[in-house]
């Protein structure tokens, strides 16, 4: 928790950096393009060494301990809030702590919910399945087939990253499906049109991502099929931040719409 203190005060810092690093390109188109290879070893090493920098001014900096021991006690804190959503009538909340140090994701009841103190149950621990994979997984979220939401993808992050690896969770026997939908790690979404069926967009290879790296081709995926073979069903532009496709659903889970829309082009950057 300590660490994720240290790294939110970096990543400050870090934005500051970059956009005057961003005035520094715009007078030199390339001068900097080679921050584009964001994992890099250079990049890497470049970052690493403004980190230090950074982090040696910030702790020399008088109020630098006080500020951090009272962002932990904040961040570690039992009394705190939970963050509830509400999923097949129960209360679903992703609990962190000095315990749960990378989070689970738990339950209780309404009723329980309402108590002072909730009983609650553990529905998928991150801390024990980075354990037992030999990874450092990061809880992205879950996406719940309704109406009756017991069938979910779980976005799961290797150290953070933007890429994510799908799988499908089932909540009653609180494991990954055998032979479930899975999707390799990468920079993608994913939604249910039905029990057996997946709207996809990532990278489905040369010339389907955008130039802000993110996916802009929409595909059907079958379960029981080759990922491989997905039906293309939407296109947008490699000019456009990202593309998704998504379902819309009533109250009682009927498909009443489904998007395959991409997000608005970006900007042009200066280099």
């Amino acid at each position: 928790m300590r660490n994720l203190v240290r790294n939110l005060i970096l990543a400050a810092l870090s934005t500051a950096a970059l956009v005057l690093t961003g005035v520094a390109m715009a007078e030199d188109a390339d001068q900097f393009q080679w921050l584009e290879d964001v994992e890099g070893a250079k990049p890497l090493a470049w970052v690493k060494a403004q980190n230090d920098r950074t982090l040696h001014l910030l702790q020399s900096d008088a109020r630098y301990a006080d500020l951090e021991a009272k962002a932990l006690a904040i961040l570690e804190a039992k009394d705190r809030i939970p963050s509830p959503s509400f999923r097949a009538g129960k209360v679903f909340d992703f609990w962190q702590d000095q315990t749960n140090v990378r989070g689970v994701l738990r339950r209780t009841s309404i009723d329980s919910f309402a108590q002072a103190t909730p009983k609650w149950e553990t529905v998928l621990d991150l801390d024990a399945l980075s354990k037992s994979e030999n990874a450092n997984w990061v809880y992205k979220g879950a996406n719940c087939l309704q109406p009756h939401e017991t069938r979910c993808l779980m976005d799961l992050s290797e150290g953070g990253k933007d890429a994510v690896e799908v799988r499908e969770y089932d909540l009653t026997t609180k494991s990954f499906v055998d032979n479930g939908f899975k999707l390799p790690a990468g920079k993608q979404s994913a939604d249910w049109l039905d029990q057996d069926t997946l709207y996809v967009a990532r990278d489905w290879g040369l010339g389907t991502m955008t130039e802000s790296g993110y996916p802009f081709v929409v595909k059907l995926w079958k379960r029981g099929t080759k990922l491989d073979n997905a039906m293309e069903v939407f296109r947008g532009k490699s000019t456009d931040v990202s593309t998704v496709g998504s379902v819309w659903r009533d109250e009682d889970g009927a498909v009443q719409a489904g998007r395959r829309a991409p997000r608005p082009a970006r900007q042009p950057r200066s280099r």
